[in-house]
């Protein structure tokens, strides 16, 4: 028997050809193919079928009973190849139910997240997100189709994966209200003698800040370290503690809380904020649409 391999949809269409017409000159003109080419491809389904398939009885190429077994199959089998072979996926945002999931930082959820789900709210109802945490985990989560899109400061992403800047962020920092020795502005005296509030959760670029500040020879005095951003207004709010941030999560920390948004007072290096995903995905309309979206939003922001 011929691998099947070989067998293409081309050779069933000529079975189906000769199957209706019982020519094999007529079934050449229908695939436009010359009738030496005909014989050459039956030859190759009686072999791969190890039966003639067909018989020339008189003027007319009859069906064997094989042949009449088959035809239904090779019918089907067509349709199928070309319905699969024609298939242009898809995406209809307004009608069409998906899940996707994003990782990101809590610093996402406050700066990033409520963005997204407003303008998904007004062009696709029916989508809904599952946001997770970004961990070492996440290359593999993305390559196997656990993550959607990573969003974020990931600096160690390889060449399996896109990316595309959204942002670029800066640093700000939090001090509560009525601070018995910061007022109107800080110094970097202010800054070096008072207890800091450091948050150590990845993608937020607190390593740019350590690495600048060790540079300048700042040593910032530990009053706390903690894991994310939940409890950091709280913290700063009700203590003499200050806390350099992301500028947008800073902002948005001052209004909910009621504390001081203040510029650094040494120069800190800004950083790209940027959506990552696997190249598998490239070309999947549903992801190619949530991305435009997310880029859309943060490009006129």
């Amino acid at each position: 028997m011929e691998k099947l391999a070989n067998i293409d949809l081309r050779l069933l269409q000529l079975f189906d050809a000769v199957y209706q017409t019982k020519n094999l000159s007529r079934a050449a003109e229908m695939l436009d193919l010359t009738q030496p080419a005909v014989s050459l491809a039956l030859g190759r389904l009686r072999k791969h079928f190890d039966d003639p398939l067909f018989v020339r009885v008189g003027g007319s190429m009859t069906p064997t009973p094989t042949a009449d077994q088959l035809q239904d199959m090779v019918a089907n089998a067509i349709a199928l190849l070309e319905a699969t072979l024609s298939y242009q996926p898809h995406f209809n945002p307004q009608h069409d139910h998906r899940e996707f999931r994003i990782a990101m930082t809590d610093i996402g959820q406050i700066v990033v997240l409520p963005a997204i789900l407003n303008t998904l709210r007004d062009v696709a109802p029916n989508i809904q997100l599952e946001v997770q945490t970004i961990t070492h985990a996440l290359p593999e989560q993305l390559q196997h189709g656990e993550i959607d899109i990573a969003l974020g400061f990931i600096p160690d992403m390889d060449g399996r994966f896109v990316q595309e800047s959204l942002f670029e962020e800066g640093f700000a920092c939090l001090v509560r209200e009525g601070h018995p020795r910061i007022t109107q502005t800080m110094t970097p005296d202010d800054y070096a003698r008072e207890d800091h509030v450091i948050v150590t959760t990845s993608g937020t670029g607190h390593l740019i800040i350590e690495r600048s500040l060790k540079r300048l020879g700042i040593d910032r005095k530990v009053g706390v370290r903690i894991p994310n951003f939940l409890g950091l207004g709280t913290v700063v709010g009700n203590s003499d503690m200050i806390a350099t941030l992301p500028r947008r999560a800073a902002a948005e920390l001052g209004k909910a809380y009621g504390v001081q948004v203040m510029p650094p007072p040494v120069s800190l290096p800004s950083y790209n904020v940027r959506q990552h995903w696997h190249e598998r995905m490239q070309r999947d309309p549903a992801h190619s649409w949530l991305r435009r979206i997310i880029s859309a939003i943060f490009r006129t922001a």
